[in-house]
């Protein structure tokens, strides 16, 4: 479930499209079961004016997943700019689990989530690559907002990292949770091309945040090599 809406102006976001609030909600459905489309075709597109309701969004999950078994993501945009509405509905999900996709800086409003949230997928924000400046302070305060599940953090790295930046970070993360996961993911073109990261500045990065951390790992923005959105 993507929320349209976010604060952030990262240099490499990927959604723009979903930095400012939208006038229409959309529900992409499936193509129906048994037709040519069903092969990787696209379904139907229903539109419906913002702002919607509860009601119509926990619907609209139902009629993806009427059994129940999928996980529902929410990602943005900044899906914790709306955290009373995301609230709220969590609960109708159920027992669907609940995954978070967030940049990490707004506590408050993940305090008010963390009940309903089965996993946490933390942006790290590195002002040499996001250019969003040091957000520092806001980052510790959200790792204390989202304890008591579980949670993983990132950082998207491109050819102007710094690699002190990214110690710094991952000392912050490990004051925290030494154990909690790290993901660096090279900057990868929307295209799908290959990363621009040269290795060796790569593995320094690695080698900086495991300096710190005991799980670090490097995954490619593996969405853009599948074309998705």
């Amino acid at each position: 479930m993507r929320t349209a809406g976010c604060s952030l102006r990262c240099r490499y976001c990927d959604t723009p499209k979903a930095l400012v609030r939208t006038e229409f909600a959309e529900l992409h459905l499936p193509p129906p079961a048994g037709t040519a489309a069903s092969a990787g075709g696209a379904g139907a597109i229903e539109r419906l004016r913002n702002p919607v309701t509860v009601d119509w969004a926990a619907h609209a999950v139902g009629r993806l997943d009427p059994g129940a078994q999928a996980w529902v993501s929410f990602t943005g945009g900044e899906p914790l700019e709306q955290a009373p509405f995301l609230a709220a509905l969590a609960p109708r999900l159920r027992p669907r689990r609940i995954h978070l996709e967030t940049a990490g800086v707004h506590a408050e409003a993940m305090a008010r989530l963390r009940p309903y949230v089965d996993l946490v997928a933390m942006d790290l924000k590195l002002d040499s690559v996001a250019h969003e400046g040091d957000r520092r302070a806001e980052h510790a305060a959200f790792l204390v907002a989202c304890r008591g599940g579980d949670r993983f953090a990132k950082m998207i790295i491109g050819p102007t990292v710094a690699v002190a930046e990214v110690e710094q970070l991952a000392a912050l993360v490990a004051a925290e949770e030494r154990t909690l996961p790290l993901i660096l993911q090279p900057e990868t073109p929307r295209t799908g091309g290959s990363p621009t990261l040269p290795q060796a500045l790569l593995e320094a990065c690695h080698a900086a945040a495991a300096r710190h951390l005991a799980d670090v790992r490097v995954i490619p923005q593996t969405h853009k090599f599948l074309r998705l959105p």
